[in-house]
């Protein structure tokens, strides 16, 4: 569907170029009836602000997705590798940690469709889009949330505010069904030093929140970083009575 939005985009902005005085304002157009990626009464007020933003939703589901682009046209195709090469630019990178009694390093890949993280001396944790992705322990230890087991149901690329968004769950002493998560992967800087940081949370009942949160330092840049959030990895924090 993202595919086929896509190319509908391309087709209509290159209609708006060939006829600019139809197109200057906010306009009513008639979609085609067979693109299915559009709602069969597709007459309706867009601006070109709006299309642009579509279009940029489903540029970024075909990238997320690794959907194959041999069939796009060109300048879409150079679009999208624009848009991989910000990804790769702003999203990955080797990030330090620099605790006072502990030292980790983290790497973050970016292939199409795909994400890697590396831990120091560790095989790399792999993330793709489309289903549930059962990390065991390993995701536990990425995600901050040590001697739990994490899956991963779905993510987000936020590109204007540089980060990464996980949605998934945690698994739990007192829950079989484990517990509801999120993780944001967020890229900023101090001042000229690069930063990455990794906020963790992992809803119990009542909605009561456990956080965990790790700053990290681009490598080449020497500086002490923090760990913030619960100490302990149980589930005390998060449940209310006994199980």
């Amino acid at each position: 569907q993202a595919y086929n939005c896509l190319i509908h985009f391309y087709k209509r902005q290159k209609l708006m170029k060939e006829n600019p005085t139809t197109s200057a304002n906010n306009t009513t157009t008639q979609g085609p009836a067979n693109c299915s990626a559009c709602p069969s009464n597709y007459d309706f007020q867009y601006s070109a602000s709006t299309m642009i933003s579509l279009r940029n939703i489903s540029s970024m589901a075909v990238i997320k997705y690794g959907i194959a682009r041999d069939e796009l046209p060109l300048p879409l195709i150079k679009e999208l590798q624009h848009m991989e090469g910000l990804v790769k630019s702003n999203l990955t990178g080797e990030f330090n940690f620099n605790g006072v009694s502990y030292f980790s390093k983290l790497k973050i890949d970016w292939e199409p469709g795909e994400w890697r993280f590396t831990i120091l001396n560790q095989q790399p944790v792999q993330i793709r889009a489309g289903g549930r992705q059962c990390l065991g322990m390993a995701g536990g230890e990425l995600f901050l949330f040590e001697n739990r087991e994490i899956s991963i149901d779905d993510y987000k690329i936020d590109l204007e505010e540089r980060n990464i968004t996980f949605y998934g769950m945690c698994s739990s002493v007192k829950n079989s069904e484990g517990r509801k998560f999120k993780s944001t992967i967020s890229f900023t800087k101090f001042h000229t030093m690069e930063a990455m940081k990794i906020n963790s949370e992992v809803v119990g009942d009542n909605e009561k929140v456990k956080f965990k949160e790790r700053i990290y330092s681009k490598a080449g840049y020497v500086w002490i970083t923090l760990n913030l959030g619960e100490e302990s990895d149980s589930d005390s924090s998060v449940d209310y009575g006994s199980d």
